[in-house]
């Protein structure tokens, strides 16, 4: 995960303020064990956490948004001080392409949290079903390998 340091500040302060979120993407098929990398992190955020978020990432850590926390858009994309990039999605559900509605509460009530040994560091990411249904928003090429190497793993784990 890029640089470390910034980027466990961040969930470490979601962890903190009780900011329900979950990281997708990417990211999280590669807490699976995907051997992929990606450079950019995905949160799906409770939408009553929104201005917590936004008081949070702008007003504290100095985040640069793309912007205004008052826009009433769904996504939001914050710059870190050293140049991370976090997607922010603020949505209550999703559809994916197979018309499945998605809600953030279901999702987070299935969500694992993957620790950090020795730590009391942790991420909260959607079990591999869910995640598997994420995937399925876009059909691009790598959301298809990410849901075929998702698939595998759990196979593997119910074997």
């Amino acid at each position: 995960m890029g640089n470390e340091k910034e980027i466990e500040k961040i969930i470490r302060g979601f962890n903190k303020k009780g900011i329900r979120y979950l990281l997708i993407g990417r990211q999280a098929v590669m807490l699976y064990g995907a051997p992929l990398f990606s450079f950019d992190y995905d949160f799906w955020i409770h939408p009553e956490d929104k201005q917590r978020l936004f008081e949070f990432l702008e007003d504290e850590l100095d985040c640069e948004v793309t912007s205004n926390r008052s826009e009433r858009k769904p996504v939001f994309s914050f710059y870190t001080r050293t140049g991370e990039k976090l997607d922010i999605f603020v949505f209550l559900y999703v559809r994916n392409s197979e018309k499945e509605k998605i809600s953030i509460e279901e999702t987070l009530k299935n969500s694992i949290k993957i620790r950090e040994p020795h730590s009391h560091f942790y991420v909260v990411v959607p079990g591999i079903d869910d995640l598997i249904k994420l995937k399925k928003i876009k059909t691009r090429p790598k959301d298809l390998e990410d849901i075929e190497y998702l698939e595998s793993i759990k196979k593997l784990k119910m074997g």
